[in-house]
């Protein structure tokens, strides 16, 4: 059984249509990472898996239950944590304290307190801050604030949205080896929503291309680094610092 799966899900804004009918399965253990435009609909389709956004048509199902419609704390206790896009932070509130936000679901004492301990391991610089405010934490350290806060809960899925953004490269190198330790380590099953195509390729081991709306294409990330659309409105062009605004060639925008 997958660990999720994406039947057919539209979702609109007012009157503009963002998702189209995209279906998508996620297996666990697995990293998986969802490549598109701005606009495609990536940080859409990450907010309606975790209740934030509801559907117009569709099926999200964990594990053989449905839970598209479900409050999002309600998606949070059955084993799936969102790390949105741009680092929120309480920023008055301490490092300890914003972790401790993640364990909400728990009133185990013991187990928070191994959760913690879990989270100092991948973060050690976390503990080192953890009296201080969260926003005197730099970019970098924020970002991995908001992941150790997810990872509180222990989720069975974790959602990424842009954990690279803003972050020099060296930071990036730094936040993916800890997602692929994560991944490894606490067989934590990732869907990572990321423009450093490169890198997410890297990290992942299955990829979907989503172009307005539309899934375009998947496939192994081995195989879409070889894809000719890939390398060139992908990789080609964010080297150049254009990063996939251009369409695909239609004659292989369907598989």
């Amino acid at each position: 059984m997958a660990l999720l799966e994406v039947r057919n899900l539209e979702v609109s804004y007012g009157p503009v249509n963002v998702l189209k009918g995209i279906s998508f399965t996620i297996e666990k253990g697995q990293i998986i990472t969802i490549l598109g435009a701005n606009g495609a609909g990536k940080t859409t389709t990450l907010r309606t898996i975790s209740g934030l956004v509801e559907p117009e048509k569709g099926n999200i199902i964990l594990e053989g239950q449905e839970i598209k419609g479900f409050e999002p704390d309600r998606i949070v206790r059955l084993g799936i944590s969102h790390v949105p896009e741009g680092r929120e932070v309480f920023p008055d509130l301490s490092v300890y304290k914003n972790l401790l936000m993640g364990a909400f679901i728990n009133s185990d004492a013991r187990v928070v307190a191994e959760n913690l301990e879990m989270v100092y391991h991948y973060f050690p610089l976390l503990r080192d801050r953890s009296s201080q405010h969260a926003y005197t934490l730099s970019g970098g350290e924020q970002q991995m604030l908001v992941i150790g806060r997810a990872l509180m809960s222990k989720p069975k899925l974790l959602l990424l949205d842009e954990p690279s953004l803003g972050l020099s490269p060296k930071l990036i190198k730094t936040i993916f080896g800890i997602v692929r330790r994560i991944n490894e380590e606490e067989s934590t099953t990732i869907l990572l929503v990321e423009q450093n195509a490169r890198m997410a390729l890297e990290v992942a081991q299955h990829g979907y291309i989503l172009e307005v709306g539309r899934m375009v294409m998947d496939d192994t990330t081995e195989r879409l680094k070889q894809n000719e659309d890939v390398q060139e409105f992908y990789l080609g062009m964010q080297e150049h610092g254009i990063r996939g605004t251009r369409r695909w060639k239609k004659k292989k925008m369907w598989r």
